[in-house]
């Protein structure tokens, strides 16, 4: 008997339980640092010197594969062991290759692609046979984006795969799924691109028709959120604002024809047996009392010219001086309101 040797106990303390038990190399999760290592720990590191890179570096990688197996949780001691094993550097090129395409395999699961690529390439180093760095290799770069480099990569997993009827097979599998998902892309990127022509076309098609309207318009008319579209029978419809300055209020008409009316569409606001809007208190603002302007670009400030309520949205919108900012805007105000003589008309120069 040893009388230096300490006899070692279960420890009392809930929390030395753990550094106890990494003591005991077969139920260690980890390796403890020198310092701390007990005698078993000693005799299992003389065993190791004394052992075989190869047999050693077989076991790493075995206790890389327990650990891979085992979850997500334990991915993490999985790549310490494969790296290990690889660390030996014992000379088997195809052991080597092994442990890196299996060490790419978790990089891969932990979506650490480049990563992945990087170990699948060292291992196409050093061993150009193994076919799952090359089917690894392209299932990252399948996930990065790089879909024709994961084509190359699955048809030479192909060439590699030997007789292995089941692996042949389910690269076969893939590479025909992966080309139909390549053809699925190459349609929707000629459908996106024959839809921007179109758009193109239609966005021309409707600027030559408010040119050929006489429509005056500013810059952001045709490139806001709101914007006029011209239909199959070549009708704009145009977004409006209508305003009403005594309330501070608008409604916005999504879109207007360019055909009808003021009358019509204000009637459908304003309907003549219809109640008047929250904001109208005293019931001044019905259909046969409204009038209409537009602001109109003159030497005068807040300058306005009265629009007919008779007329289509066509004809208020080549109101001379007029010029469409963004979305139409048209003032209404009731002639049976004070405000209308009293605020209105001269805050604002009416003009002929």
């Amino acid at each position: 008997v040893n009388p230096e040797r300490k006899a070692t106990r279960f420890p009392d303390n809930p929390e030395d339980i753990d550094a106890y038990i990494n003591n005991i190399p077969l139920f260690a999760k980890q390796r403890p640092p020198k310092e701390e290592q007990g005698d078993a720990w000693k005799m299992v590191e003389a065993i190791e010197a004394n052992q075989d890179p190869k047999v050693k570096a077989t076991e790493l990688k075995n206790n890389g594969n327990e650990c891979f197996k085992a979850g997500p949780k334990r991915w993490k001691d999985a790549i310490t062991f494969y790296t290990q094993a690889i660390d030996e550097e014992c000379g088997d090129a195809r052991l080597e290759s092994v442990c890196l395409s299996n060490r790419a395999l978790i990089h891969m699961k932990q979506k650490n692609y480049g990563k992945c690529i990087d170990d699948c390439k060292l291992a196409i180093k050093k061993n150009p046979s193994n076919p799952k760095a090359y089917l690894r290799a392209g299932q990252a770069s399948w996930e990065l984006g790089k879909k024709k480099e994961a084509m190359r990569w699955y048809e030479w997993t192909l060439k590699r795969a030997g007789d292995d009827f089941l692996k042949k097979n389910y690269v076969v599998n893939l590479i025909k799924k992966s080309e139909r998902m390549l053809e699925e892309d190459r349609k929707k990127a000629e459908e996106k691109k024959r839809r921007e022509i179109l758009k193109e076309k239609a966005e021309d098609l409707l600027a030559e028709a408010i040119k050929i309207r006489e429509v005056k318009i500013s810059g952001d008319t045709l490139d806001g959120e709101h914007k006029p579209k011209l239909d199959d029978k070549g009708t704009i419809h145009w977004p409006v604002l209508f305003m009403y300055p005594e309330f501070l209020q608008t409604d916005f008409i999504q879109m207007f024809s360019e055909l009808r009316t003021f009358e019509a569409q204000l009637s459908l606001m304003f309907p003549p047996k219809g109640s008047p809007p929250p904001w109208d208190q005293k019931g001044m603002y019905r259909l046969p009392e409204l009038e209409l302007f537009v602001e109109v670009k003159s030497k005068t400030a807040h300058s306005v010219r009265r629009v007919n309520i008779g007329d289509l949205l066509a004809e208020g919108l080549t109101t001379k001086g007029y010029v469409v900012g963004g979305v139409p805007t048209f003032m209404v105000v009731s002639k049976a309101s004070p405000y209308y003589q009293n605020n209105f008309l001269k805050t604002h120069t009416l003009l002929s």
